[in-house]
C-alpha cells in the first residue's frame, strides 16, 4: 500500500509529477526523491493536549533548496505510538453476531456522534492504480468494494457518501473538500497493495501521522503526487488536525479494519502475513476533519491475490470484513460515550 498511496499524494504536492503519471507506486528504483533532505521531526507535548505531541520545525525557504515533499513531512503533526501495550476493545464474535442480527439498525444503538461515513475508493478514471499481471485494476477493485460496503452500511442505518461512485478521475483536493463538506464522522479510504515483487501478500491499515519509515514515506510520497495544494495549504490543514482531528480515534478505527481483515482473511482463505497499522503522511487523510483510515485490502502483484480480487464474491466478503472492523469500532467507543444507550 505503501507506494501505492503514494502516487496521488506525489500528484498533489509536486507540479511537474504530470510529465510523470506514468510512474506506479511502489516502485522503490528509479527516482525516488532524495528524502535525505527530511528533516528529523522533533516532537514537543502540545499544551492542554495529553498525549498528543507537535513537531517543532524551520521553515525552509526556497533558497534552502528544500523539496514541498520535505517542506510537508517537517510540519506533520506527531501522535507518539501507544507504550500502554494494552489492546483495544474488542467485541466477541458471538456477540456481535447477536447485535447484527437484530431488527434495530446498529446506527440507533451505537456511534450516536457517528452518521455519515465516507467511503473513498482510490484512483479512478485517468489514474488506473497498480496493475495486476492479468490486467486487473485496482481504480475497479476500489469501487466495486466501496460501493458493497456502501450498500451494507446503508442497511445498518448509517448515511454514507462516496467520493466516487463510477469510474472517473477525483483530485486528492477533490476528495478532501467532499469530505469535509458532508460533515463526515468516518472516512475510510480503500485501496491495494502492489510490490516489485510478487511472493508478497500482505494486509495493512494506515491512520495519519508521522514515523512510519522511510519505506512509509516514499509510499506516501508518490500517493500524494500531483497535488495543487500549496504549502500555506498545509500548514492550515495541520493546523485543523491537531485541533479538530480525533487522532487517537483514528487509531483505534485502523486497529479494528486490520483485526478484522486479517482474522477473516486468514479463516476463509488460509496465511496473509499482517503488516498491522502504522501512521503516514497521506494527504487524503490529513484533509479529513474525522477520524480517518486507508486500507490496503489486498495485493494485485501477488498471483492468488490478484485472483482474489478479480472475484466478485470475494470482494463481498471483503466489504463484509471491512463493515465489521467499522461496526466494531463503532459499537467499542459507544460503550464509552455518556448516554450510551443500553443493549439487552
Amino acid at each position: 500500500m505503501l507506494e501505492a498511496v503514494a502516487e496521488e499524494n506525489r500528484r498533489m504536492l509536486d507540479d511537474r509529477a504530470g510529465a510523470r503519471s506514468a510512474v506506479r507506486r511502489r516502485r522503490y528504483a528509479g527516482g525516488a526523491v532524495a528524502l535525505a533532505l527530511v528533516a528529523v521531526v522533533v516532537a514537543v507535548a502540545m499544551g492542554g493536549s495529553p498525549g498528543r505531541q507537535r513537531a517543532t520545525v524551520t521553515i525552509p525557504t526556497e533558497s534552502d533548496g528544500a523539496s514541498p515533499w520535505a517542506a510537508f513531512l517537517e510540519r506533520v503533526s506527531l501522535l507518539p505510538e501507544d507504550t500502554t501495550g494494552q489492546e483495544d476493545e474488542w467485541i466477541p464474535e458471538e456477540e456481535f453476531r447477536a447485535l447484527s442480527a437484530q431488527g434495530t439498525p446498529l446506527a440507533q444503538l451505537f456511534g450516536l456522534h457517528v452518521r455519515t461515513v465516507v467511503i473513498d475508493a482510490g484512483h479512478g478514471g485517468a489514474d488506473p492504480g497498480s496493475i495486476g499481471a492479468s490486467g486487473l485494476k485496482e481504480k475497479d477493485v476500489t469501487l466495486d468494494v466501496a460501493l458493497r460496503l456502501e450498500r451494507r452500511l446503508v442497511a445498518r442505518g448509517y448515511d454514507v457518501r462516496l467520493t466516487r461512485s463510477d469510474d472517473r478521475t477525483v483530485s486528492l483536493r477533490d476528495r478532501v473538500g467532499f469530505t469535509n463538506g458532508v460533515e463526515t464522522d468516518l472516512f475510510v479510504s480503500i485501496h491495494v497493495n502492489s510490490f516489485p515483487t510478487d511472493s508478497v501478500n500482505v494486509l495493512e491499515t494506515f491512520y495519519f501521522g508521522a514515523g512510519g519509515g522511510a519505506a512509509v514515506e516514499r509510499a506516501a510520497e508518490a500517493e500524494n503526487r500531483g497535488s495543487d495544494f500549496s504549502v500555506a495549504d498545509f500548514d492550515r490543514l495541520i493546523s485543523d488536525v491537531v485541533t479538530t482531528v480525533k487522532l487517537q480515534e483514528s487509531r483505534r478505527l485502523a486497529r479494528s479494519i486490520q483485526r478484522s481483515l486479517v482474522r477473516s482473511v486468514r479463516t476463509a482463505d488460509g496465511p496473509i502475513s499482517d503488516w498491522g497499522t502504522k501512521p503516514g503522511p497521506f494527504v487524503v487523510l490529513l484533509g479529513s476533519r474525522a477520524p480517518s483510515v486507508l486500507a490496503e485490502i489486498g495485493v494485485i502483484s501477488h498471483p492468488e491475490g490478484e485472483r482474489r480480487l478479480a472475484d466478485e464474491a470475494y470482494r463481498e466478503r471483503l466489504a463484509t470484513w471491512l463493515e465489521e472492523g467499522i461496526l466494531n469500532y463503532l459499537i467499542s467507543r459507544s460503550r464509552e460515550e455518556p448516554g450510551a444507550n443500553p443493549v439487552d
